[in-house]
């Protein structure tokens, strides 16, 4: 399939018309690439297309929220133009159908009555009106391209990263693979066999069995009902907490900045500061208490040892006194008696020599001045430098506790006016109160959820417990008896045909994925092997030490490559030759990873590859590497003079 022109009138943010030729020129160059900057309406050309292609079923499967068909119709129509002359949207593309290449133009226009919105769809083949076509062409372009997949060929950049969470690829994979492998028809013959089943036991049971069972499926249908709208509340629920939360974290950084975490520890401060200003008042009680003491005499410790050396002076000289007289009587007694003896001249002398030293030192000491008159036992010892070490100690612990109190007084200073906080303070109180209040709505709504589905399981059972009796009376008839008894076999049938055919196919898209991710991962080696899980389709990716990643643990630009690969791999699973339609190709993704992609996406996504960017992600360097596969290139830019974006040939560059 090849996508040839696309003419829009009216439509969106264009006003008149506008024809884009998308044809690639050569098989190399399949790139057909559309630069604008934001708001210029390239997210609107990508839904010009698939609008055109689908209709009614583009407004189910796009991101349009509830909003009905024909409002949405309506509002595409462009501003500056009157409703009733309407808009209308043109697609010419070529396919081959049974061998034999046709070429399809859809012509899609529609206008206002004032009242509603009439639309009008005609599908030309090979340049004639084929009224067939356009009555069923829902059902034609199902039969190439079915809606439930075309988000495997029209993407939008910046909301694939979506598809990387476990529950929305898992929807992902289970509609493409259903699709791909037309599992769809097997689950709707599937479901066709159990009506018709129904409908033959309806056949043989009793007026009041069918009572009995018509009462019980419009309970269990009340109570189906009921369950989805608790379902719906629930998530509804979920959502307003997710907000609210999301809400509470920034009040609490507001708080923060405020100051309002010091002012919560104001209470704190205040005590630690008291205890501080107590424990400073007890160290200074302690150094007065020293400095009453022998501290003092620190200072004059030198005065203290003069003074008791002059003590031990005076206690010398006032000893000599006494004793001085009989002395020297002995000294000159001694030396008579030696020299009666003869000693000898020399030890005479010594002697002599030693008693008049002696004398000498005693008339010397008998001169000390005696002016203090204090027994030397008054000088006890005095252990200064254990007082000195005592007072650093204190010194050292009070200027400690000094510091402490000034921290804190700082602090005091720093917390806010309480009235400065009343805003921020009642705005988390009420946001913690609907925190708490759709917490308490969650478990009820999931109990009541419980209390439903228990109901609904015995009612369940209660229905095959009636059908059950009522057929074992009254089952007679035997054809009805072959098809209760075949439909139930082919739907068993079915059911493991279905499964067998995915898990074949499973085994192949795992590889796939794996292989595209590879590609595209600037860490080739990381993830080496990828699993599906069959019966919900979540996603689970291997090391090569076969440890096990989440996709949410993922950094967000390779969870975004992840999503392209898991779109390259069922694009690649489906076999069909179909055009890639990406919008903001690389949103949100880093250098290495756009070139990854660069290098190896775009130039395999498919036959035609046409890219809707803006001048910030396919830039002059990108620019540069896809230009020998780039077939087509137009600017999309808003004229104010025209009141409306125009499409020009050649990029931004």
């Amino acid at each position: 399939m090849i996508f040839e022109e696309i003419v829009l009138h009216n439509f969106g943010i264009y006003k008149g018309r506008h024809v884009v030729k998308l044809t690639p020129p050569s098989p190399k160059k399949t790139i057909i690439l559309l630069g604008g900057l934001n708001g210029s309406g390239k997210t609107t050309l990508l839904d010009a297309l698939q609008l055109t292609l689908y209709g009614k079923f583009f407004a189910k499967y796009s991101n349009r929220g509830n909003i009905n068909y024909f409002d949405y119709l309506g509002s595409m129509i462009n501003y500056h133009v009157d409703p009733s002359n309407g808009a209308a949207l043109e697609l010419q593309f070529k396919h081959f159908k049974n061998g034999k290449e046709e070429s399809i133009r859809v012509h899609r226009s529609w206008y206002s009555t004032g009242k509603n919105i009439k639309e009008i769809v005609e599908v030309k083949r090979d340049g004639i009106l084929d009224p067939i076509i356009t009555t069923s062409w829902y059902e034609y372009v199902e039969e190439f391209i079915p809606a439930k997949i075309s988000s495997l060929f029209f993407f939008d950049g910046e909301k694939i990263e979506a598809f990387a969470d476990q529950n929305k690829a898992g929807v992902l994979l289970r509609t493409g693979i259903h699709a791909l492998l037309g599992l769809d028809l097997v689950d709707r013959l599937s479901t066709d066999l159990l009506t018709l089943e129904r409908k033959r036991k309806a056949q043989l049971q009793s007026q009041q069995t069918r009572a009995s069972l018509s009462a019980l499926e419009t309970e269990i249908e009340g109570l189906e009902k009921k369950s989805k709208e608790i379902a719906q509340q629930k998530t509804e629920a979920q959502h307003r907490l997710t907000q609210a939360k999301k809400e509470q974290d920034k009040l609490k950084e507001e708080y923060r900045r405020e100051g309002g975490e010091l002012f919560e520890q104001r209470g704190n401060i205040e005590n630690q500061l008291k205890t501080a200003q107590e424990k400073l008042f007890i160290l200074e009680e302690q150094l007065r208490e020293l400095a009453t003491g022998d501290a003092p005499l620190i200072l004059v410790q030198h005065l203290l040892r003069e003074t008791e050396q002059q003590a031990i002076a005076e206690k010398k000289a006032k000893h000599l006194s006494g004793l001085h007289e009989e002395l020297e009587k002995r000294d000159a007694t001694l030396l008579q008696l030696l020299k009666q003896h003869k000693v000898k001249q020399s030890a005479l002398r010594a002697v002599e020599t030693f008693i008049q030293a002696e004398q000498q030192k005693r008339e010397n000491s008998l001169k000390t001045e005696c002016y203090l008159n204090i027994d030397t036992k008054h000088f006890v010892p005095l252990h200064f430098k254990q007082i000195i070490a005592n007072a650093n100690t204190l010194i050292a612990q009070s200027e400690a506790v000094t510091d402490e109190i000034n921290a804190c007084e700082q602090q005091l200073a720093s917390i806010p006016d309480p009235e400065s906080l009343e805003g921020v303070t009642e705005r988390l109180a009420n946001i913690q109160t609907e925190i708490e209040k759709n917490n308490l709505l969650i478990k009820r709504l999931e109990h009541e959820y419980d209390v439903i589905c228990r109901k609904m399981a015995r009612r369940k059972a209660q229905m095959v417990e009636v059908s059950e009796t009522e057929m074992q009376e009254q089952f007679t008839n035997e054809t009805t008896q072959r098809v209760i008894k075949h439909t139930d076999k082919v739907r068993s049938t079915l059911e493991k045909f279905a499964h067998a055919v995915t898990q074949k196919h499973i085994l192949q898209l795992e590889s796939l994925i794996l292989d595209s991710f590879q590609q595209l991962s600037r860490k080739e080696h990381f993830i080496n092997k990828i699993e599906i899980e069959p019966k919900n389709y979540t996603l689970t990716l291997y090391t090569a030490t076969q440890e096990k990643v989440l996709p949410e643990s993922l950094s967000a630009g390779e969870r975004q490559l992840l999503a392209v690969s898991i779109l390259w791999g069922l694009s690649r699973a489906s076999g069909r030759p179909l055009p890639a339609i990406i919008d903001t190709p690389l949103s949100r993704l880093d250098g290495k990873h756009r070139k990854n992609l660069v290098d190896n996406y775009f130039y395999q996504a498919s036959h035609q590859v046409i890219l809707l960017s803006t001048d910030e992600e396919i830039n002059k360097k990108y620019y540069r590497c896809l230009k020998p596969a780039i077939g087509r290139e137009y600017h999309i830019s808003y004229e104010e003079d025209k009141d409306s974006s125009v499409i020009n040939p050649g990029y931004f560059f």
